[in-house]
């Protein structure tokens, strides 16, 4: 009896973790949009970037999460913002201290970021769309 009771526990937990994990990242898409739809976009350098660690995967590919210290200007002056960016493994290349970057700043929430530009030593920008809640590549 003991062992119905424990295996219906067990699937209906299993159950609330699957539900929970698919509306967790279509609740973090949709803060995305709407940090890119009204943040404060700015020019900005990548001063420092950490090494992270993988945060989830999605088939073969790692999705990490990577502390970077970013230098924005935004309209009320120069700021220094740090920032998780959720970055997946092909596009971590691109996150070069030095590098110069596009990036859109929630204004009530300076640790949310998305970096919509990063360039390199030849000065042309590639775009990316790698933010602090959720990634689009």
């Amino acid at each position: 009896m003991l062992e119905v009771i424990g295996m219906g526990v067990g699937l209906v937990l299993l159950f609330v973790l699957v539900i929970g994990l698919l509306t967790q990242g279509k609740v973090a898409e949709a803060e995305h949009d709407q940090l890119r739809a009204s943040g404060t976009k700015a020019r900005g350098t990548i001063l420092a970037v950490g090494a992270g660690r993988v945060s989830s995967r999605q088939g073969s590919l790692q999705i990490y999460t990577r502390p970077v210290t970013l230098k924005v200007a935004l309209p009320t002056g120069e700021a220094q913002l740090k920032a998780d960016i959720v970055v997946p493994e092909m596009l971590q290349s691109l996150l070069i201290a030095g590098a110069p970057c596009e990036v859109i700043v929630d204004p009530a929430k300076p640790g949310q970021v998305c970096i919509t530009a990063i360039g390199n030593a030849f000065g042309v920008d590639t775009p990316v769309d790698l933010g602090t809640l959720y990634s689009r590549w």
